[in-house]
């Protein structure tokens, strides 16, 4: 007797040998019991899972002449007639072979025909998606209403080929794919009763490439045993199984599933080129990370991911453990960008490049900051009053103007301005043990020297001198009226107190000296002002002596009562203006453009600014696009909060450089004309030469 492949030889004959299909072998075992059984029936799923195998047993169940619960007995002459395909009454039909409209009008008249030895005459239609649409209109009528004795099974893999009023006219029946635990469990019989020594890791390996088929199972265990087989009884291992089939060993798959969760780019480049080097097949490796990243989310998302998976346990805590590695939104912005470009790969010319860059690509997407998560750390951030530092920060436009900073030698550097006078009043003329101060002259301040303060000295300390009788001035003006009595300073430990000083009426004021025509012109003249009574707490920056000297304290300054400054000019307000977006803005651009433009009038409110309307019209539009910025900035720097600017255009406020460098670009424009290249661009393009830029002669060199 000639060799019968595992898949037909470990055919299932009853319904009770069906292995993952146990809801259609009870439907149809108890419709026999019960004797309501329809004309036609549709068995719909993917390849390999036992439509026409359960087609076959219901048919046998059908025409048993001793049927035992409704399972067919398999010993009489029907039975065994049917398992060996010569029975007349069982009639298989293969759609793809025969989708004429020809072969259906035989069909329906051969259904009037009576069966020969059965009890019913039954048709077994495979792959009935193929039959043409002529051809299923010849067999409606007979489909909806067949004779008494004849039934209908259908078997397609494409249900959606169908048409709808062929499936409302049959009961249809889902198979699903089988558990790759039954799988094994059903290979593991079949092993020990062909006399296979196998190990279970290596029919693990069968089970997982079958993908839910039985059929393609038996014909992997059927492939490994006759390429592995030996006589000397040795075990098959997982590894010959891997390598057959070009699966990927557990540790491999996991360092590389470990690399894609890690967002390690490196590791995942190094493993596919290995898998590559192995001579894996890369579309089954790409169907393995798939799968395993769906375990790794499911394993993250659910608590019992065993009652969704259908693998092993062991396979279960393997996903576990990498579910740890990531958050579950990651993971499954991974799983939804590998996924949706599977279908690409089978068509790729070069698959590895391809399946590194769709793992590549799905590892920057996972693992990329997510604006939701972005404001949720934001909003926590801001509920435990980390953000109340930054939002005391002044924003960037409401700078005040003192906060400019540019060096010296920046051409947008204000220009330097004059030396403002400052008047203060004269002061009160004190008497320090009968030896009258006499008041300073007029003094040079640098520009440097910080605004005087109240608690700053302006007089030289006078050493004291022992206790005389006072000496009483002749007065010329009336005796300004007494200052309160100062408290005593606190004297250091160690130092002798000082006597306190007599404070006599003022004195007769003499005039100012002038500055002596040697001394550099100051920028800004002091005169003295009255001096103001000493605060209760003395200030801190006291003189310090040795210790054998006598404490002198040090008095406060004079106390400048500054007058309201000129107004500036319209060119040094437009300065700071253009120093303001410059430095503080940090808008060059804008501040280049402003370069141009002229200050012709400032009166404290109102600043206009014209551009030469031959040379300087674009500097004008670029600057007019920024004109409630410049308002905003006018009004800090001035202080004023009504200023407002205005742009003009007029003739002749181009300088001389400008003028001499817009003839000059003419020039070159017309030059750059005659060329025929640049010409035939302008021609084609309808188009004017705007610009023309000569390379540097550096560069040139």
């Amino acid at each position: 007797m000639s060799y019968q492949v595992i898949a037909r030889k470990w055919r299932p004959q009853r319904f009770s040998d069906m292995v993952g299909q146990e809801h259609i072998a009870r439907t149809l075992r108890n419709a026999i019991i019960s004797g309501r059984i329809a004309h036609a029936y549709l068995f719909v799923g993917p390849r390999g899972i036992g439509k026409t195998t359960s087609a076959r047993i219901f048919a046998k169940a059908l025409n048993c002449t001793n049927p035992q619960n409704g399972e067919p007995c398999c010993e009489c002459a029907s039975c065994r007639a049917v398992a060996n395909e010569t029975n007349v009454d069982v009639i298989e039909i293969d759609a793809a072979t025969h989708t004429q409209v020809e072969k259906a009008r035989e069909l329906c008249e051969d259904v009037l025909h009576l069966p020969i030895n059965s009890k019913y005459k039954i048709y077994i239609i495979d792959e009935v998606h193929m039959l043409s649409k002529s051809a299923w209109n010849a067999l409606l009528k007979t489909i909806e209403e067949p004779p008494a004795h004849a039934k209908f099974i259908f078997a397609t893999t494409e249900v959606n080929k169908v048409l709808p009023t062929v499936i409302s006219r049959c009961q249809r029946f889902d198979l699903r794919r089988i558990k790759a635990r039954d799988i094994s469990a059903r290979l593991r019989q079949i092993c020990d009763a062909e006399h296979v020594n196998i190990s279970d890791s290596a029919i693990d390996v069968i089970a997982q490439a079958a993908d839910g088929g039985m059929r393609d199972a038996q014909s992997l265990l059927d492939q490994l045993i006759s390429f592995f087989g030996t006589d000397d009884g040795s075990e098959i291992s997982e590894e010959q199984a891997l390598n057959l089939f070009g699966l990927t060993a557990p540790e491999e798959m996991k360092h590389l599933l470990h690399a894609i969760l890690t967002n390690d780019r490196a590791a995942v480049i190094a493993a596919i080129h290995t898998f590559a080097v192995q001579s894996k097949n890369l579309e089954t490796l790409y169907e393995e990370v798939t799968a395993l990243l769906r375990a790794i989310l499911l394993c993250r998302i659910l608590p019992d991911p065993a009652s969704v998976l259908e693998e092993t346990p062991e396979k279960i805590l393997f996903c576990t453990e990498l579910s740890k590695l990531a958050n579950p939104s990651n993971i499954q912005r991974i799983l939804e960008s590998v996924s949706a470009s599977g279908y690409l790969l089978k068509d790729a010319i070069n698959k590895q490049v391809f399946l590194e860059a769709i793992l590549l690509k799905a590892m920057r997407l996972g693992h990329a900051a997510q604006i939701e998560e972005l404001i949720a750390r934001l909003n926590q951030i801001r509920k435990n009053g980390e953000l109340d530092p930054i939002n005391s920060v002044v924003p960037l436009y409401e700078l005040p103007p003192g906060e400019i900073l540019t060096t010296s030698d920046s051409r947008f550097a204000p220009p330097p301005r004059p030396a403002t006078q400052i008047t203060v009043s004269a002061p009160e003329k004190k008497t320090i043990n009968s030896e009258p101060v006499q008041p300073a002259e007029t003094i040079a301040a640098p520009a440097a020297v910080a605004p005087a303060t109240e608690t700053q000295a302006d007089e030289v300390p006078v050493a004291p001198q022992p206790p005389a009788p006072p000496v009483m001035p002749e007065p010329v003006q009336p005796a300004a009226p007494p200052m309160p009595p100062q408290q005593e300073e606190p004297v250091p430990q160690g130092i002798p107190p000082a006597p306190e000083p007599v404070i006599m009426p003022e004195p007769v004021i003499p005039e100012q000296e002038s500055i002596p025509e040697e001394m550099p012109t100051p920028e800004m003249m002091i005169q003295e002002e009255e001096i103001p009574p000493m605060p209760d707490n003395p200030p801190m920056d006291i003189i310090m002596q040795e210790q054998n000297e006598p404490y002198i304290p040090v008095p406060p300054p004079v106390a400048a009562q500054i007058e309201e400054e000129e107004l500036l000019t319209a060119e040094e307000i437009w300065q700071q203006l253009i120093l303001d977006i410059r430095e503080t803005l940090k808008k060059k651009l804008l501040a280049a453009f402003m370069i141009d433009g002229t200050a012709l009038y400032w009166n404290g409110r109102l600043l206009i600014v014209g551009f030469d309307s031959e040379y300087e019209a674009a500097q004008a539009l670029m600057v007019e696009k920024e004109i409630q910025l410049l308002i905003s900035r006018l009004r800090a720097i001035s202080g004023n909060s009504a200023a407002g600017l205005r742009l003009e255009q007029r003739t002749g406020l181009a300088t001389a450089p400008q003028i001499q460098e817009h003839a000059t670009l003419e020039e070159r424009k017309q030059a750059a004309m005659q060329n025929p290249v640049i010409l035939s661009a302008v021609q084609t393009f309808s188009g004017v030469v705007a610009d023309v830029h000569l390379p540097d002669e550096k560069e040139d060199s």
